[in-house]
């Protein structure tokens, strides 16, 4: 019985590893397949930039037969800066929701969730095809310059965070009110877009929100109470015309608003013109 007692803890303890080689080789194979099936096949972002679609543009165009579409990503982060403490943080959880009323006009919303506590609105708009390439907007929607505004999705841009350009110059995620138009010309391989937005709010009446440390993006107003004096042109075309390459030019002009209690400071309302040239190769 004693022998017994001894080897039976040794054969329990080879069954014990085996099972667990097994259950570890297993899940390491279930675990690279499932990767290297949904890059191939499921990834929602595609690489190519002239078959890029935006989380907006995907429920709009995903819908054929159904009336809701329901879609959804998420961004958990790890910074570690040299000689500091490291940080986790889920950025956001994004869930996008879809209405189609009829083959024409369909409604598109994106909530979002920052850093687990905060809740915004990014984008809620109606959208009403006129014809096979020409579109009617109307709603809170993203300002249409650069490349990461409209394609923030975390797997469009290089590194963590999203570039030091598109989040105090080109202050990403910039969305505001307003209404205009959007299309393709695919006889000339373009893309077209053109609004009017609310412009940056320069001072709240309690405190000026265009400063050195941050850009511009303390003046947006994303669609919170917006206040609005004169409204904003924002345009751009995207050419598609050559195999892998997408170029984009961007246009923005237009002047700040403020509180009544300050509108008539000097300085208060100020002209703000941009223009951009965006390029994207595979």
């Amino acid at each position: 019985m004693l022998l017994i007692v001894r080897k039976a803890p040794m054969v329990l303890f080879f069954l014990n590893f085996v099972g667990y080689s097994f259950f570890l080789s297993t899940f390491l194979v279930i675990l690279i397949s499932a990767i290297s099936f949904a890059q191939t096949t499921q990834d929602s972002i595609t690489f190519d930039p002239q078959k890029q679609l935006n989380a907006a543009q995907r429920i709009l165009s995903g819908n054929y037969g159904q009336a809701v579409t329901v879609g959804a990503y998420g961004e958990l982060t790890y910074n570690q800066p040299e000689g500091k403490n490291g940080e986790l943080d889920v950025q956001r959880l994004v869930l996008l929701f879809g209405y189609k009323f009829n083959d024409k006009t369909q409604f598109v919303t994106e909530v979002e969730f920052e850093h687990v506590q905060e809740v915004y609105i990014e984008q809620a708009f109606i959208n009403y095809s006129v014809g096979s390439n020409v579109s009617l907007r109307g709603g809170l929607m993203l300002v249409p310059f650069g490349i990461i505004n409209e394609f923030h999705e975390p797997t469009t841009f290089n590194g963590v965070e999203r570039p030091s350009m598109d989040n105090k110059i080109v202050p990403t995620t910039w969305r505001e009110i307003g209404i205009g138009v959007s299309g393709r010309l695919d006889g000339l391989a373009l893309r077209y877009q053109a609004y009017l937005f609310n412009g940056f709010i320069s001072h709240d009446g309690e405190a000026g929100k265009l400063k050195g440390s941050n850009g511009l993006r303390g003046g947006r107003q994303k669609g919170a109470e917006s206040m609005v004096d004169q409204f904003n042109l924002s345009a751009k075309l995207d050419y598609y015309g050559i195999p892998n390459l997408r170029i984009g030019l961007s246009g923005y002009h237009g002047r700040t608003q403020a509180d009544d209690a300050v509108n008539d400071v000097l300085g208060s309302d100020i002209g703000v013109s941009m223009i951009g040239l965006d390029a994207r190769y595979k």
